[in-house]
């Protein structure tokens, strides 16, 4: 299964709990979000996996663009690690980036956007990255 290209940012003024593990909402900017997805950085820094996902108290699996969900995140420190309107990307393995440049007219727009994103930040430590 590949890891699918997802954009969230952290929604200010809701900090549920701030770490062990951070509780946060959280905004889906584009692709999906999903239980167990590991997150990144602006800089390509791994920070922690998405352990949990609600929407209207009730647990659920995927978030898709435009949803607000509260997410929790073990490992994580809100105000150390991550802050409030902080940008974080899904951490998408190399070859699961080449993969998906085969596969691109199965993505939407959207996703193809956020993977050259994606792609930007890993060539930061890495520049032949996906390549």
């Amino acid at each position: 299964m590949l890891t699918k290209p997802c954009k969230i940012q952290l929604l200010a003024g809701y900090i549920f709990r701030q770490n062990n593990p951070a509780v946060v909402g959280v905004e889906v900017l584009g692709g999906k979000l999903l239980t167990g997805m590991t997150l990144m950085n602006s800089e390509g820094k791994e920070l922690t996996d998405v352990n949990g996902m609600q929407l209207d108290k009730k647990s659920i699996s995927e978030a898709d663009k435009g949803k607000k969900v509260a997410i929790s995140l073990p490992k994580v420190t809100v105000g150390r690690q991550i802050n409030e309107n902080d940008v974080l990307y899904s951490s998408i393995p190399e070859e699961d980036f080449r993969k998906m440049k085969e596969l691109k007219k199965y993505l939407s727009f959207d996703e193809i956007q956020i993977i050259r994103e994606i792609a930007i930040i890993k060539r930061k430590e890495n520049p032949v990255w996906g390549i």
